[in-house]
């Protein structure tokens, strides 16, 4: 490498549910400096999560100021910049971004308040609209399970249409996914990306350039027959006629003077292709150094990558399409170039974790005395803490066995992965009176974590059904820190869990700024270059891990978890039951 690259520095932006993180990693991976700025969710009814892109592009620029700032960083040697975002849905009219306007989505506010024009991933207003498009039967549903999630786009597009009057709607001249608006507002120009418009709009894409684009017949199957006659310019700014979705990292333009001024940075500064934050986590791990030898593709391809945040996701390579009911996918080209991707999911881990600690009565008193341990710790290694010396007092071998009674189904938003069921709930069972102490909440908390270790089970067995081969699992996100979540997880599944170099929470802004590695490898080569290879070379190249929790190989403690899976099950299965008796 010459010089200039080596001296190099790459920045990711990541963009979560509740903040923006700015990462900056040397050219041979080091992580240098890391800053995170939050910003507001408004939920103005059940179910329904509202933002603002501009709040979110304002916490952004903080956030790059800051990291640079930390790592006395030189604006000039930043070379590359890869975003990534939740696939929340951001309305807009048309323009650039000098004139172009946020459109509000906030019925709440009759569609006045405009700051509020991100209807966010997890809002589950368009419940209707998602049923409607399942029961259209079209094949492209093929590709995302069978089922049309209301968390993908076109439900939440089909609800604003459905809901303003149309004076509103017309308003709107592009709908983006978020990641789609930061490189927009960042090069002023539309490029949307293949991980986006494939994983989240339906857009049809295929192996040695098969793509056939936004599918008109579907678009007007479903009602929105309007935009497929406009060329679907209102879906990411790029219609039919302008083939331009681009690879992960694939360099899409320069940093706009203006975008560049607002972060900070020097203007011209190469912008590569954005991906989704669940994919951002996965280029971050999958590709990861073991003992400091470099995996091939074949061998990545055995590994899952499991990001755990606010939801989870869990992304597997394949040199082949897989379908599996209720996973999304295969996706093609949405990560590697070559490879196709399938993406199970469930739709709320650290969510569910938080709210089941802080409804609990003992939470506040918990939280005040892990405020006042020493060292001062968080309220979950607090609770971690309390599993440990309860079991220590029962003389249990695994703090396991402390949820023998106890059972929960993790479905509290609704099942993902592998039953594509929105409705479906979670449950607890074995509840009691003296459970309301600082004991209590430990439990019903671990509850919860091997209730999640188990609905990933769930969801992992039904990958390898239909033809996936998993035998390590990569973990990244906030919950990758739990060491407790972390060893359930190995312990439920019988496999190696692998923790990122980066340190798990810095793991997906890692795999953006991975994707600005290749952004400027990709603008050295130049236009039409090959992008076969370049992403996998980075992550490789740019990524290790830190260490691997081996499961506990002990009968008794593997016999525990398979009969509580087989409750897992039953319950699921009682629900249903339930659910249709009151029909009747």
């Amino acid at each position: 490498m010459d010089s200039a690259h080596n001296t190099a520095v790459f920045l990711g932006v990541d963009v979560g549910s509740g903040s923006s993180r700015a990462g900056l990693i040397s050219a041979t991976g080091d992580l240098l400096a890391i800053h995170s700025t939050p910003f507001s969710t408004s939920r103005p009814a059940p179910d329904y999560f509202e933002q603002s892109s501009d709040e979110i592009w304002a916490s952004i620029c903080s956030s790059v100021k800051a990291a640079l700032a930390i790592a006395n960083i030189d604006p000039a040697r930043i070379k590359g910049i890869g975003f990534d975002a939740t696939c929340s849905l951001v309305a807009y009219t048309a323009g650039p971004p000098e004139t172009a306007r946020p459109v509000s989505i906030s019925p709440s506010s009759g569609f006045q308040d405009h700051s509020r024009n991100i209807i966010m991933w997890c809002d589950h207003r368009a419940k209707d609209q998602a049923i409607r498009i399942t029961n259209t039967r079209h094949e492209i549903l093929q590709n995302i399970g069978g089922t049309m999630s209301l968390e993908m786009e076109l439900p939440k597009t089909l609800w604003l249409k459905d809901n303003m009057a149309a004076d509103q709607w017309q308003t709107i001249g592009r709908l983006f996914d978020l990641p789609d608006f930061l490189t927009w507002r960042a090069t002023g120009d539309y490029f949307p990306s293949r991980c986006s418009v494939v994983c989240k709009w339906c857009y049809k894409a295929g192996p040695d350039g098969g793509d056939s684009g936004w599918p008109s017949d579907f678009l007007r199957q479903i009602g929105l027959g309007e935009i497929a006659d406009d060329d679907c310019q209102k879906l990411c700014g790029v219609g039919n006629s302008r083939h331009s979705v681009h690879y992960a990292g694939e360099h899409i333009g320069g940093l706009s003077e203006r975008a560049a001024a607002e972060l900070g940075l020097v203007p011209g500064i190469p912008v590569g292709g954005a991906v989704i934050d669940a994919y951002a986590g996965a280029i971050g791990t999958l590709g990861a150094r073991l003992n400091g030898i470099q995996p091939t593709v074949d061998e990545a391809s055995k590994r899952i990558s499991l990001i755990c945040g606010t939801s989870s996701c869990h992304l597997i390579m394949s040199n082949k399409p897989i379908m599996v009911p209720g996973v999304w996918g295969p996706f093609h080209g949405v990560m590697l170039p070559d490879m196709w991707v399938g993406e199970g999911g469930q739709s709320s881990t650290g969510q569910l974790i938080d709210y089941l600690a802080q409804s609990h009565p003992a939470y506040s008193t918990a939280l005040k005395q892990a405020q006042a341990a020493t060292p001062a710790v968080s309220i979950y290694e607090y609770l971690n803490q309390q599993l440990d010396t309860i079991a220590k007092k029962q003389a249990l071998p695994d703090i396991a066995h402390l949820t023998k009674r106890l059972h929960m189904t993790p479905d509290h938003h609704g099942n993902r992965s592998p039953f594509a069921d929105e409705t479906m709930r979670g449950s607890v069972s074995g509840l009691d009176l003296n459970s309301n102490g600082v004991d209590g909440l430990a439990v019903l908390y671990l509850a919860a974590i091997q209730a999640l270790a188990l609905g990933t089970r769930q969801i992992l067995e039904a990958m390898c059904k239909a033809g996936y081969t998993i035998e390590t699992i990569c973990i990244s996100g906030g919950l990758s820190l739990n060491r407790v979540f972390v060893k359930v997880l190995a312990d439920v599944m019988q496999l190696p869990v692998v923790l990122p170099g980066s340190g798990g929470d810095a793991a997906v802004v890692v795999g953006a700024a991975v994707c600005g590695a290749v952004a400027y490898e990709s603008m050295l080569k130049g236009p039409g270059a090959s992008m076969n290879g370049m992403l996998w070379d980075a992550m490789s190249r740019l990524t290790a891990a830190s260490d691997i929790i081996e499961p506990t190989r002990e009968p008794q403690l593997q016999r525990f978890y398979d009969k509580k899976y087989r409750i897992v099950q039953k319950m699921q299965q009682d629900q249903t039951d339930y659910n249709k008796l009151m029909e009747m």
